[in-house]
């Protein structure tokens, strides 16, 4: 490893991480960000993970100004856990190069910090941004609540731009897994987590993640199988904390994600294998709309009703994942098909109309809450239709 440029002479209080491959294109923003902070006791480290685009050129600009490492390319996990060790500060954030931290991000979490000494990691809401317009896509300003270690069995989930925490819990649980090439923050929050390090929510976007166009689809297969791996590693650390329920629906619901995403590439076959192993964990799970939404997720539901290239109408997906849960319910039981087909039938309407819900199609949401409620008989319909009404109140 090369460093370039280290010129912070003092001991800086926080130390922004920041990890960068071949994104040239971005991670000026970034680390514009991270110098425009309002807290001036900082030192930005960033890491070339082995770009081989202009990004080494666009650093040499900011030669003076932050500390530079070059490694060969070796994932996210290990140029954070370089940028880690030549760091200094008490505390350590991470941002990523295409990603951005509002002005006063570190100085209002440095500041709960030293207000909190009980607390090991704040985190704060976000903004998706679309990076091509900078129009906001969606605003998480208010994160999900953080919890109680000792009781929850995961931490809220968070992107890793929006913690910031003490350099003693990195060291604690040592820095991230660099095994992993996706999930690898989701795991070091949950090791923190099972470690006992409490953390607290910071109310108020304090960071905004650019949004590009189908890149987060591309590596969804990938993800899934990171997380199925993260989790067995997981559960085996806490035991007994994680009742079988628990393993049961999380493990499951990869495997639903994973069917969504071999739906929109057109593989039946394997979509239809990752419904078998989701089956395997939860023999009920089909009757149950939670699970159909984390499918519906992957697929492109868009309205109007343009049927074009691939998976785009609401009706086309009901009409083929009737027909998909019908065949591996067929293969799994054949005794129970008839019933479980009728639950499985009314929980996917009704996963389609909060979909629709979810993206403010109204119509939409009212067309496939009235299919549920025929298919199953209406006996869900008042607590479901009350869902929907809170749903678009939001």
């Amino acid at each position: 490893m090369d460093v370039m440029e280290d010129t912070v002479e003092r001991k800086p209080k926080v130390s922004i991480v920041i990890p960068v491959y071949n994104d040239e294109a971005h991670i000026a923003d970034a680390i514009e960000s991270a110098l425009e902070q309002t807290l001036r006791e900082i030192e930005i480290v960033v890491v070339d993970d082995g770009s081989t685009d202009g990004t080494r050129e666009v650093l040499r600009e900011y030669e003076g100004r932050i500390t530079c490492l070059r490694q060969s390319n070796s994932g996210p996990g290990a140029a954070r856990n370089a940028g880690i060790s030549a760091s200094r500060g008490k505390y350590v954030c991470f941002l990523d190069s295409d990603d951005t931290y509002m002005p006063d991000k570190v100085a209002v979490q440095s500041a709960f910090l030293d207000e909190h000494p009980e607390v090991g990691l704040c985190y704060s809401g976000w903004l998706d941004v679309d990076a091509a317009t900078g129009s906001v896509v969606n605003d998480f300003s208010d994160a999900r609540p953080e919890g109680n270690p000792a009781k929850d069995v995961f931490p809220p989930h968070f992107p890793s731009f929006a913690a910031l925490l003490r350099r003693e819990w990195l060291e604690r649980v040592g820095g991230f897994d660099e095994r992993f090439r996706n999930a690898e923050d989701t795991d070091l929050w949950w090791r923190l987590w099972a470690a006992g390090c409490v953390f607290r929510r910071v109310k108020g976007a304090l960071a905004a993640r650019g949004v590009r166009p189908k890149s987060a689809s591309k590596n969804v297969s990938q993800a899934c199988k990171s997380t199925l791996i993260l989790y067995r590693k997981y559960f085996a650390m806490i035991g007994s904390r994680a009742s079988r329920a628990v393993r049961v629906r999380r493990l499951a619901g990869v495997w639903m994600k994973l069917a969504g995403y071999y739906i929109v590439k057109g593989d039946i076959d394997h979509a239809k294998q990752a419904l078998k192993n989701a089956l395997r964990y939860d023999r009920r799970l089909l009757g149950e709309r939670t699970y159909w939404l984390q499918l519906l997720e992957q697929l492109d539901l868009k309205y109007p009703l343009g049927e074009g290239e691939g998976i785009k109408s609401f009706t086309s997906v009901w009409r083929q994942l009737k027909t998909l849960a019908s065949n591996v319910l067929d293969d799994n039981d054949r005794r129970t098909e008839t019933e479980s087909l009728r639950k499985a039938t009314w929980a996917l309407a009704y996963a389609l109309s909060l979909h629709a819900a979810i993206s403010r199609r109204l119509l939409q949401a009212i067309k496939w809450f009235i299919v549920g409620t025929m298919k199953g008989r209406g006996a869900h319909a008042p607590g479901f239709a009350w869902l929907l009404v809170r749903r678009f109140r939001r």
